[in-house]
Order: structure tokens, then sequence, then C-alpha cells
């Protein structure tokens, strides 16, 4: 496989590695509870508990000493922890007390994004249809749980409920105190009188106990008490009643009782083994018509959504873009949000993982926003959000305004364990495109300023007061800069008559090239080297046989190496050089990878669109020429062959072939067969008769140390295919 396709695997690859750390930020960070019911179904369960248990503290331990990044486990002595943990696991009563276990024993690790997450602390959630069944007496004993994304769906367990449905507040700990710092537009608690800057002092008569201010409690601490108090005090089932006492603005404490409703977020989908978020998106415009966007998760679900109100804002004077609170997400996401603010190709930074580094790029969008931006953060800003913002800070696209961020951005993996809970860890370190290290740090801000509870009794925000008034300066600044009067330009110079510029098409170039190559005696090879290719050639059917193909269909599954993420993978290829590779991953969206014969583009719903260009094309052109097995001769300078030898795949020729641009390919052939199975970075097996010639079922994929499976269940030959299959799609990116 050339560096062509890998690069684009990479880019695939890259576009499905989830920063979710944190994330599940409510779920992971919920206190283990005791279950009644689950403690009498522990006194009759068997020796199948315990070995459930002994499996999951294994899988725990092994997938943290293979999978880890960081193979020196920041120092700690892997091997002694779980010497010191394996035999405690027998004396764990229920699984209840194995998680507490667990989690003591990844607390040894000094990173982030260790969590294990229980069953009962899962949101799940179910096809409203179970109303009208319920309506009706019955139980939907088979229905299926599902990601909960509209008004159509409803939540399956407390968690979900929960987080579903409340007042519509949010808070945070002020000098010690928990104060309101957000009341929603027409909310129960706005109907209720509760404002910006009452202080909470109980909930159904549990107090809330204050801080004292001196006391500095960590980001980790504080996502725990905010989740707490909006989750399981504020939320619950809609139409059930809380009891609140608060402070108002003169300090009199006051007693209110308020009506929980659905919210106006939504849940995302679940991805994989991620589970369901509950996400808001709110777009709107500040004084002098400043724009304004909060985001409370990065979820593929939100991508359209908030190119669309990105693009919205395409005359605002300003932009703020505010992810206080937001706990990250997937950081494909905030690669496309970035794509959206700048008109350079860039970097986001670098996820170093044990098999190897992934520079993650962000590619600038069509019409994307020029104006001044700010962004807001604070100690509750985690993972994708500390990357988005560290990203835009850097390349000095914007001004940082708030608390320094969480320090959270390990990228994780979720995998479910034999008890039926969720595991998170670290999979990736993470360095900004400076080279700085966030984990523990957090992005420290241009402007560093804390939310103002005098402020907020006003009913206003310091932090947003402070990014107009940024916005505003620097708008005054490029006005002053301006020049006062535009001079003409002076008059052209004279011009030499040159023979025009003829544009050259695709085909016509390819055709020129061909002829030309045919041409070239400059071709290198050796009676072994063209043994070994043309044998290949008659493997798979011969010449003739491949020259009467015009095109070709292929469908199958596409499986990437984390997430348990399979994905629909359609191939069109016609001669002589268009190809179009469309993968679509439930609940993640669409990458669409096409070459037309003239122009070259990968299209993701998270990243956007980034069109090829210049050496890339001529690349591409070589690499999904129809007929370039067949055309080795003109599309190689040079063909050496290195020898048979022994691999992992039995004995092989090994080639080494070389392009007029000098890169350099590696081809290995089975010495008995004659096929292709390995083309630099891809394997190739599972060869099927296919009318006349052979194909390789089964693409192996190899990036990063990590490997991308191609399963082909279906190849057509010489049948119609659409323009459509080579055309741009519609999408907010595209602009189309």
């Amino acid at each position: 496989m050339s560096k062509v396709s890998r690069a684009i695997a990479s880019l695939t690859l890259l576009i499905l590695l989830i920063a979710s750390a944190s994330a599940t930020a409510f779920q992971r960070k919920r206190r283990a509870q005791s279950n009644p019911s689950a403690q009498r179904r522990a006194k009759v369960r068997t020796d199948s508990a315990r070995e459930r248990r002994e499996k999951t503290f294994e899988l725990v331990w092994r997938t943290v000493n293979e999978e880890n990044f960081d193979p020196t486990f920041g120092g700690v002595n892997w091997t002694a922890v779980y010497s010191r943990y394996s035999t405690r696991v027998a004396r764990t009563a229920s699984d209840q007390e194995l998680y507490i276990l667990l989690q003591q024993m990844l607390n040894e690790i000094p990173q982030s994004h260790f969590a294990i997450i229980p069953p009962e602390n899962i949101p799940r959630i179910r096809v409203k249809r179970t109303q009208a069944l319920k309506a009706e007496g019955q139980r939907d004993e088979a229905g299926e749980d599902v990601a909960l994304g509209d008004e159509e769906t409803e939540s399956d367990n407390a968690v979900a409920t929960q987080m579903l449905n409340g007042i519509g507040v949010d808070v945070r700990l002020l000098n010690g105190q928990i104060v309101i710092t957000r009341v929603d537009a027409d909310s129960p608690a706005s109907r209720a009188g509760l404002r910006t800057g009452f202080i909470l002092k109980s909930v159904d008569n549990i107090p809330i106990l204050s801080v004292p201010p001196s006391v500095v409690i960590p980001p980790e601490l504080h996502m725990r008490l905010r989740q707490r108090i909006l989750v399981d005090y504020l939320g619950g089932e809609p139409g059930t009643n809380v009891n609140l006492s608060y402070l108002d603005e003169e300090n009199k404490e006051h007693a209110v009782t308020i009506r929980r409703e659905r919210l106006k977020g939504t849940f995302s989908q679940a991805l994989g083994n991620l589970p369901p978020l509950y996400t808001e998106l709110e777009s709107k415009r500040l004084e002098d018509k400043i724009g304004y966007i909060r985001l409370t998760v990065f979820t593929p679900q939100l991508a359209e959504k908030l190119c669309a109100a990105i693009k919205s804002m395409h005359d605002a004077p300003g932009l703020v873009i505010d992810l206080r609170g937001n706990p990250g997400g997937v950081m494909g996401v905030a690669s496309g949000v970035v794509g959206l603010l700048t008109d350079k190709t860039g970097l986001i930074g670098t996820l170093r993982m044990r098999t190897g580094s992934f520079s993650i790029p962000s590619f600038p969008q069509r019409s994307a926003y020029n104006g001044p931006i700010v962004v807001l953060i604070d100690r509750l800003s985690g993972s994708t959000a500390e990357v988005m913002a560290a990203a835009l800070q850097e390349t000095g696209r914007a001004i940082v305004v708030g608390e320094r961020s969480a320090g959270e951005v390990l990228g994780a993996n979720i995998i479910k364990l034999p008890t039926g809970a969720l595991f998170e860890y670290a999979r990736a370190g993470f360095k900004t495109s400076q080279g700085a290290t966030l984990e523990g740090k957090g992005v420290k801000p241009d402007v560093e300023m804390k939310l103002d509870r005098n402020s907020l009794l006003k009913g206003e925000d310091n932090q947003v007061q402070e990014a107009v008034r940024l916005i505003k300066l620097r708008k005054e600044e490029a006005k002053n800069r301006a020049p006062d009067k535009v001079e003409p330009p002076p008059p052209p110079p004279p011009v030499a008559v040159k023979a025009p510029t003829v544009v050259v098409t695709a085909d016509a170039e390819a055709e020129r090239g061909e002829a030309s190559s045919k041409r070239d005696s400059s071709f290198k090879s050796s009676p072994e080297a063209d043994q070994i290719m043309e044998r290949y050639i008659k493997a798979i059917g011969g010449r003739e046989a491949l020259r009467r193909l015009k095109n070709r269909v292929s469908v199958g599954v596409c499986t990437y190496p984390f997430q348990s993420l399979t994905g629909k993978v359609t191939i069109y290829e016609e001669a002589p050089y268009k190809r179009s590779m469309q993968i679509e991953i439930p609940n993640l969206g669409t990458t669409k990878v096409v070459f037309d014969g003239k122009r070259g583009w990968t299209q993701n719903s998270m990243m956007g669109f980034f069109e090829y260009k210049g050496p890339m094309l001529s690349a591409l052109r070589r690499e999904f020429d129809f007929y370039k097995i067949v055309k080795y001769r003109e599309l190689y300078s040079e063909i050496i062959y290195r020898g048979a030898f022994d691999s992992s795949d039995g004995k092989v020729d090994v080639l080494e072939v070389v392009t007029s641009d000098g890169s350099r390919d590696e081809l290995h052939f089975d010495t008995k067969t004659g096929l292709l199975i390995y083309g630099d970075g891809e394997k190739l097996g599972d060869y099927r008769q296919v009318g006349d010639v052979k194909i390789p079922f089964l693409q192996t994929i190899l990036v990063g140390g990590m490997e991308i499976k191609i399963q082909l269940s279906e190849v057509t030959h010489n049948t119609t295919i659409s323009d459509e299959a080579f055309a741009e799609p519609h999408s907010c990116f595209t602009g189309q």
C-alpha cells in the first residue's frame, strides 16, 4: 500500500480516536451506592459470581498492562500492584465492593481517566412505545435499549431520568458556597423566582455544606460536587417536586417547592462502549450583535449543528465560545470546529499512544469565521474542551478568559467488563502543537478571572462581559490600524507576451504520461522482479481479463481497533482513475474519500472537508489507477528484487518499487501462489474469484501499530455507478 493510502487511513483513524475522558463524568464520578436488591441477589450467588469478579479484575489489570500509553505507568510497579490487589478479590462480597477495590488499584497510577462505571450508573433509554404498552398494562419484554436522541425516546433507568429532567439551573462552588450561575429562560427555576447569584442551602431537607474559602478543591472533586447537586439532588422524574432553601441577594433564606420538567438538552447516541451523554447547545447574540455559542459536551451529533451555529455568526463583530463546565467528548468534533474558525491548516496537537504517535490536524473550512474570538473556560473544562481552547490560544486565533482548566486531557477508551460495568482507561497522552503538556496543568487563560457572585446577582456574567470588552477592544484596535485613505495601486508594469498556459485535464495528462512512459527507457528492473510481477498478474486472472474490467463496486465491513467500532464500507472504482470510499459508522457519521480523476478530497461529518492539492493529486492518480497492476512499468521508475524471506505469512518474494518522485514501497508475494499479500503497511488476503479475476476480500491496514480491517462481502464488476458516488456531499461544512 502506498503512502497515500496510509495517509488516508491515518486520517480516518484519527477521526475515530475518541477523547472521551471526563465526557462520562456523571457516570464515573457517582459514588458507589448500596443497592439492597443487588445485595440480596449477592447472597444467593454461587462461585460463578466470584469467578466473574476474578475475570473482571484480571481484565482490568491486563488491559492497563498491555494498552496504557505509558509503559512505565508513571513510575508505578504495576506487577507489584497486581500482587497486592489480586489476593483481595476473593474477599469481595459483591460487585460493588469489587468496583471500589478496582478503583483503588487504578488510583495508584498518577493519571486521570481511569474509572469503573457500575452498570446502575450507565444511562439507558428505550423507544417510547413503552408508554403505549404501559397504558395497556403490558410490559415491553423484548424492548431494546437504544440511544436517546429526541422526544420520541424516554429514559429507561434512574440515571438517564435524573440527567434528562430537572429545574433548569447550573451551579458552581464560589467562595465555599454552592451558587446558581445560570438559570434557563422559562424553566421551572426561573418561574419559581430563582436567580443567578442565589446560594443553595438545602435540597429536600438535605443540607448543602459550605467549604471554607481557604480550602482548595481540586477539579475532580468540583466536578463530582456539581454533578451530585444537578443530577442526584435536582434531577428526577418529571412532574415530581423538589424542595429547596436558598439565600437571596440580601442573604435572606427562602424555601420553595419546584416541579421538575424535561430539560432542553438531549442525549447523544451511544458510540461503541461510550454511553449516551446529556448535551446542550445554545446559540444567541449578545450586545452589539456579538455572537455567543455554548456547548456542554463534544458529540458527533452536534457537529453539523455547531457548524450551522458558527456560520450563522458570519456577520458578527466577534464570537464568544463558552466551554465552561464542558468535560470533553469526541476530539474529531473539536478539530472540525477549529477548522471553521481559521483559514490555515494546522495541528490541534499530538496523541502519544503505546504503538505510536498521531498528529491531529485541523483543516480550514469554506467560509470560515474570521472575526475576533474569545473562549471561556473554567476548572470544569476538561479533555477535548481543553484541547480546543489550547489550539485556538496557541495560534493566536482566540483569547482565553476564565480560570485554569481541569488538566484532564488524556485520550480514553471504554470496554465492557464481565460484571456488566464499564472500564474507562487512558489510551493516549497528549501534547499541544507547541509541545505543551496539559495533563495535570490545564490551559492557563490569557485573562484569569473568576465568576463573581455580585455580578451574578445583578444578572450579569463578569466573564462574558470581559469577553465582550476584549472583542470590542480588538475591533477598535483594528479600526485604528486601518489606513485613513487607500491610495490607488500604481500602474502595472509592461507585460511581456507569453504563450498561453494550457490546463491539462486529468485524463489528458494521464494519457500523455502513459505514452511518455512507454517511450521512456529509464525504467529499471531485473528478470527476477519482472517474473514475480508477471506471475502475479497471471495469478489474479491475466492482462486481458483485467483490461476487460471498466469499474468495480465493493461492499463490506470496516473494523477499528478500539471502542468496538465497525462501519459499513462501500468502494467505487472506475477506469481510468476514479475512486470513492465511504465508511458509515452508526452514531458517529460518514467519512468519504474521493478522487474523481481531477480533484481529490476527504469529507467527514465531524472534521469537515479537506481537498488535496499539488503533489498529493499526482500521488492519488497513480495510486487509484484502475489498471495499475498491468501498468507497473509505467507507474514505477524502478523495481528491485530483494530476495525470498520467511515471514509470519509464510515464505515471500520481496520487491521494492520506486516511483518517479522517489517514494518507495515494499511488496511481498506468496512464493506458492504468486499473490500479493503485503504492500507497504497493508496486508491482503482471502482472495476470491469474481468472474475472471481474483480479488482480495480482506485488507488489513497497519497504522501506528494498530490494525484497521476491511472485510468485503460483495464485489461486482462492470456495473452502473452513479455520478453521485464521486460528487461532493451536501453538508454545512461544504457549504452545499
